[in-house]
């Protein structure tokens, strides 16, 4: 407040002085502590452009370097644990399919056998006629096609996700899905 001396008291010092009101706060300063809040304001002016200035560096290093995004880190992570989960499922499946092979190429070995010994007696008998190889022509023919056809094997491709779905959503409200 200004008095009828024309003087009012500064906020800084309390004293009755010469004042000058600051448009940007509203406070009243003498002239000398008016110097001081100026140089308080040119401070905090460049503590401002400081910081704009280290934003600036770190928008320039994401702009260049888009892989250290925080959101393609998450991608990438997403990524790297689907595969994981693929491999795994796959490595599964190849133990279940070798474990199954095996037995089943060992029953085809054991037939495979029986026919060998089965023609061998036939050949050192010297005692068959076209019924006999007939039959042997078909335990042949059914081994091949066991070799070839497992009948109690088959794969099977379920549609339920074996990853998460990953989706990118703008703040338009469009969605961009994948997988």
């Amino acid at each position: 407040m200004t008095t009828a001396t024309g003087k009012a008291r500064c906020i800084t010092c309390g004293k009755k002085k010469s004042a000058v009101r600051c448009e940007g706060c509203l406070q009243i300063f003498c002239r000398i502590h008016l110097t001081d809040h100026c140089q308080e304001l040119s401070q905090q002016l460049d503590e401002i452009e400081i910081n704009r200035d280290l934003f600036r560096q770190t928008l320039n290093e994401q702009t260049n370097d888009r892989q250290k995004h925080f959101l393609i880190k998450q991608i990438d992570k997403w990524e790297k644990g689907s595969i994981q989960k693929i491999q795994q499922t796959a490595e599964e499946c190849r133990q279940i399919l070798h474990q199954h092979t095996t037995k089943h190429f060992n029953q085809i070995e054991i037939n495979l056998t029986k026919l060998t010994d089965q023609l061998r007696q036939i050949r050192q008998e010297n005692d068959f006629n076209e019924i006999d190889l007939k039959y042997l022509q078909q335990k042949l023919t059914e081994l091949e096609k066991e070799l070839d056809q497992p009948l109690n094997i088959s794969i099977q491709q379920d549609s339920t996700s074996l990853i998460n779905k990953i989706s990118i959503v703008v703040s338009s409200g469009k969605c961009f899905n994948y997988i």
